[in-house]
């Protein structure tokens, strides 16, 4: 990967950590590396590289800096230089990006791209009835599930019905597009083309073309869940992997109480939780959701926006910091002061 890549993920005018970043597109996150996800704006970005080891990483941020285009103001704390925000614009221009990163997250299109490779690379073999082939890479588990999947196709059906939705997709992309996508395919007598055999931008790499695979296996999730059914084999074969629950089952029973009006004491005797969870919980709920979806209001009063208006007076919320407003030791307090922050947030970055 170019190391420029990560140019993209840092601010000129704002700080930001590393391990933040880290955490955030290996999907490894806390309460805490959320919360800057948000502040950053780089929420969407979440998962993207879930294979990206930590001294890659390290040693690319070593680059950068060598470069002098990452300035670290602080340990683990970075800036764009002037150079490198040059760097990173000229690297937005010649490289791929991802725009529907926050689909790419609700339906797993990481997960699912090499599930459909794999069987359309079954289904063109039975097309034509051979058995006799090499299938692509797949771990143990990819493999049991392919399995699974095709004995329960009806085959006197499959071939039709995928390459009847398969083809229809595909008009629905421009017809360069849905070349190349269709060029990467590997099949009966085709080993599917590399990106640089394809008529692609002679700047791209192969991790570009990874993120515009992504963008587009994600638009084909969009589109089967527009215009297909559960009969369709490419709906059943992403049934394997579904869509990401918005939160794991334990928070989202935290955050149904509270929308329901428990506080959160009785949440945590109810549910036999730390009240410290609970709150973590909630926070998590605030950070994810749009402005309009959760309850502010049972937790924000008027008396403590106006407290909290009257200490937190820099308007740069990332130097709020919670001693400021602190009283007493009530976990609550802290609980209230990340809240506002998240609300406040929200508000400046115009969520909906």
């Amino acid at each position: 990967m170019n190391p420029e890549f990560y140019l993209t993920l840092f601010s000129k005018q704002q700080p930001r950590r590393s391990h933040v970043i880290f955490a955030l597109i290996k999907q490894q996150t806390t309460g805490s590396a959320e919360y800057w996800g948000l502040r950053y704006q780089l929420l969407d970005w979440f998962g993207l590289l879930p294979q990206l080891r930590k001294n890659e990483y390290k040693q690319a941020l070593q680059q950068l800096q060598q470069n002098k285009d990452l300035e670290q103001i602080e340990p683990g704390l970075y800036l764009l230089t002037e150079k490198g925000d040059k760097v990173r614009m000229q690297y937005a221009q010649q490289h791929y990006l991802p725009q529907q990163n926050a689909a790419r997250i609700q339906y797993q299109t990481g997960a699912f791209m090499p599930l459909f490779l794999q069987a359309n690379q079954v289904v063109s073999e039975w097309s034509y009835h051979n058995r006799q082939y090499y299938p692509m890479q797949a771990s143990l588990k990819q493999r049991q599930s392919l399995k699974q999947w095709f004995k329960n196709q009806d085959k006197t059906q499959l071939v039709p019905h995928w390459f009847n939705t398969l083809k229809a997709f595909l008009t629905t992309l421009p017809e360069a597009t849905a070349n190349s996508l269709a060029a990467s395919w590997v099949g009966h007598e085709t080993a599917g083309l590399n990106y640089d055999q394809m008529d692609l931008p002679k700047t791209w790499t192969e991790f570009d073309f990874y993120l515009w695979q992504l963008e587009q296996y994600t638009a084909l999730l969009i589109y089967l869940e527009q215009h297909t059914t559960i009969e369709d084999p490419i709906v059943q074969l992403y049934a394997i992997v579904g869509k990401r629950m918005q939160f794991p089952t334990s928070l989202q029973t935290s955050f149904d109480a509270a929308k329901n009006g428990q506080t959160l004491v009785d949440i945590a005797h109810t549910r036999q939780l730390k009240l410290g969870t609970v709150q973590e919980h909630l926070l998590t709920a605030a950070i994810w959701l749009p402005l309009d979806q959760f309850p502010y209001e049972q937790y924000l009063t008027k008396d403590l926006k106006g407290t909290f208006a009257q200490k937190l007076t820099d308007p740069d919320i990332d130097a709020w910091r919670f001693k400021t407003v602190r009283e007493t030791a009530d976990i609550q307090e802290f609980f209230n002061f990340r809240l506002y922050a998240i609300w406040q947030t929200k508000r400046e970055q115009g969520h909906a």
